[in-house]
């Protein structure tokens, strides 16, 4: 545990150097990849060889040259669910001085990353189109991966229209409209986010299935929708900000909507959880928090809201159903 981050440290480097898409289907020496990164091929071959004992590449003895195992085909850019922008933001970002920084966080309980951004994480984002791209990359991939797991275990048939709030660039919401081909979907996000929304839509023939529609929901949100989604929203934000997103879906719900938050809901205690380490990254990032089922209970009924059941997921975020209290 105490070396952990020297491992993230050689795969995220691998993916800044672009290693796994030098590669791609065709094993390369160490030569070959050198000149490619422009690196020392010595010291590159040293850590090569770290990554092959973690199972992410491989080299052939007799050719002497390195390929990619299934699970490092994982850093490559055109791979679904691909970990490369996840590697990227948080090796790239300012990401490690915020970590370093922790007792910061925990003395104040605002995120360390502002210090180093000289904002907050996503008024950086917006003020950095590069930055943002490769962010809203990895969760577009994280999304990839977990867009099916939601399909699967939530019942979306019922559903005429579905608004996936804060939606990213429509990996979510394009998943369930296929799913449901009977079903017209919307997005609502922030203006630069939403221009991105457009054109992926667009180029998976959604365009007419699926409106995106920008605004800010900590002012307000559309209204109609007989399923409202906030998937990975609120574990970005304190329990006042989150309070004020629940409240304006509920203004927004009519008597038979559905709000759908999907979220980790973290187990307690004396338990090793994902989402116990995320629950870290949201504090020093972001300055949020993951939940527990009952902190979630408390939250929602707050803003006139109820949880009608916790549906899990084959992945680590389940789907709390909240309804009208």
């Amino acid at each position: 545990m105490v070396y952990g981050f020297w491992v993230s440290r050689c795969l995220q480097t691998m993916a800044e150097l672009g290693l796994a898409d030098i590669i791609g289907d065709v094993p390369k020496t160490v030569e070959e990849l050198a000149k490619a990164t422009d690196t020392h091929a010595p010291s590159l071959r040293r850590m090569l060889r770290l990554l092959s004992g973690l199972g992410v590449m491989v080299k052939d003895e007799g050719s002497q040259r390195w390929g990619l195992t299934d699970l490092g085909a994982m850093l490559r850019k055109d791979n679904p669910g691909s970990v490369y922008g996840s590697l990227m933001a948080h090796g790239h970002m300012l990401s490690w001085q915020a970590w370093g920084d922790l007792k910061s966080s925990l003395k104040t309980g605002a995120p360390s990353v502002e210090k180093f951004m000289g904002d907050t994480f996503f008024g950086y984002l917006a003020a950095h189109p590069e930055d943002a791209a490769i962010f809203n990359g990895s969760m577009a991939a994280y999304q990839t991966l977990n867009a099916p797991a939601v399909v699967n275990a939530y019942d979306f048939s019922w559903a005429k229209r579905i608004m996936d709030v804060g939606g990213g660039t429509g990996t979510l919401i394009s998943h369930i409209l296929k799913s449901h081909p009977l079903a017209q979907g919307a997005i609502f996000e922030m203006a630069h986010v939403a221009a991105e929304a457009r054109a992926r839509l667009a180029s998976m023939g959604l365009k007419e299935r699926c409106d995106v529609v920008d605004g800010d929901f900590f002012a307000s949100i559309p209204k109609g929708q007989d399923i409202y989604i906030l998937s990975q929203i609120l574990h970005d934000w304190d329990d006042e900000k989150s309070l004020r997103i629940l409240s304006n879906i509920r203004e927004a719900m009519h008597p038979n909507s559905r709000l759908l938050i999907v979220e980790t809901v973290l187990p307690g205690d004396n338990t090793m959880h994902f989402g116990n380490l995320y629950d870290m990254a949201m504090l020093v990032l972001v300055g949020g928090q993951e939940r527990t089922e009952e902190e979630y209970s408390a939250l929602v009924a707050k803003a006139g809201l109820k949880v009608a059941r916790i549906h899990p997921t084959s992945m680590p975020p389940s789907v709390v159903e909240v309804v009208l209290a």
